[in-house]
């Protein structure tokens, strides 16, 4: 349903797209009356980091960089700065996919990478859980998460499927994907995590 990043301070802060929080807060709104728990916006400033070196508050590294994310009341002045087009080109390539309000209830969490980076399969009930954990022990995945990099353009076809949107970077196109895995043997791969073309 939405994608977010939980801060724990004082209290939990939820990192959230805004066209997105409406959708988290209906949909936990129910259950969170039997914690006496609370929603409140809050906006802040978001200042997102790429670095080589794992940082305390990481939450995705990979052998290339290491993604974090700092929260601040007020406007800092940084010493260096990326487009925010590169934060999300970090994301993409890190295969962490962000949702944005077309993609709410559309995937399941495996097809999106989330059931590796996002699920914990030990930490008790959630809501989709029975579907999610059937498909991780039980179930036989004939599909995979992909990176794809290509310097042409990308095309879906019948056993490649686009998530979200293809961009366009630095002379690239980057997309992520879903991919039959009878098909993976088709292409040139060094990292069965990216198709490079």
């Amino acid at each position: 349903m939405a994608d977010f990043m939980i801060h724990k301070s004082n209290n939990y802060k939820v990192i959230i797209a805004s066209k997105l929080s409406d959708i988290f807060i209906h949909e936990l709104s129910p259950f969170a009356k039997f914690f006496g728990a609370s929603f409140e916006i809050d906006k802040q400033y978001i200042y997102g980091h790429i670095t080589k070196e794992k940082q305390p508050l990481s939450y995705i590294t990979n052998e290339l960089f290491s993604l974090s994310v700092e929260l601040c009341k007020k406007k800092k002045t940084l010493e260096e700065e990326l487009e925010y087009k590169d934060w999300i080109f970090a994301n993409k390539i890190a295969s962490n996919f962000n949702l944005n309000e077309t993609d709410v209830a559309i995937y399941r969490p495996l097809e999106l990478n989330y059931d590796k980076l996002r699920v914990a399969f030990d930490k008790g009930c959630f809501r989709g859980q029975e579907i999610i954990a059937r498909m991780k022990y039980l179930g036989v995945d004939r599909r995979k998460f992909i990176n794809i990099i290509s310097q042409e353009k990308i095309a879906e076809s019948k056993n490649l499927k686009i998530l979200g949107e293809i961009l366009n970077y630095k002379g690239y196109c980057v997309a992520n994907a879903i991919i039959k895995k009878d098909s993976i043997k088709e292409y040139s791969i060094e990292n069965p995590e990216t198709l490079i073309f």
